[in-house]
């Protein structure tokens, strides 16, 4: 039994290990073919795996530095599960109202509960990011950082379009390093 969940963890970590060794061009590829299959099947009965596939992708690229970067901390790690938990909490309300709004239907959710799951949504990716941006200051400078160099990582990270073509090379030559 408990090989199993050892070996669980392992396969986990590689999975997330993934994400870091891809070329900049094949993340964003595949986020790109996330965003085609989510216009795709929003109208359809996989409307949730659909929109819950294109956040997957885009958020577990962020969660994936600060988690495969940090595997010896387990209690960085602990926090980020946490808020990894809230933001994949928070996407459901805004799921759901988002494609009412696609179907033209007026079930919509409360505007306080929107507002709500935004905020939660908001603090939570933030703190993931920042999480992730000391990760890779630290990381590359081998040392401790100021707070005004993880500026432009946090900014890189936020906007991930532009992010991907700066930051996963040099992911990729953290990931050789190590």
């Amino acid at each position: 039994m408990h090989k199993t969940i050892v070996c669980n963890a392992e396969n986990h970590d590689n999975s997330m290990n993934i994400f870091l060794k891809l070329k900049n061009w094949q993340v964003f590829l595949i986020w790109i073919l996330g965003v085609i299959q989510l216009a795709f099947f929003i109208k359809s009965d996989f409307w949730f795996i659909s929109f819950g596939i294109y956040f997957g992708l885009f958020s577990l690229w962020i969660y994936s530095i600060g988690k495969v970067l940090n595997k010896n901390n387990p209690e960085l790690i602990k926090r980020m599960n946490i808020w990894w938990i809230l933001y994949s909490i928070s996407l459901i309300p805004l799921a759901i109202n988002y494609r009412d709004s696609i179907m033209r239907t007026y079930d919509r959710i409360d505007t306080w509960i929107i507002i709500l799951t935004i905020c939660i949504g908001f603090i939570a990716i933030a703190k993931i990011t920042i999480y992730s941006a000391k990760t890779i200051k630290r990381a590359e400078l081998g040392r401790e950082y100021e707070t005004a160099d993880l500026v432009s990582e946090i900014f890189l990270i936020y906007f991930f379009i532009i992010g991907i073509w700066i930051l996963q090379p040099r992911l990729n030559k953290i990931m050789a390093e190590k």
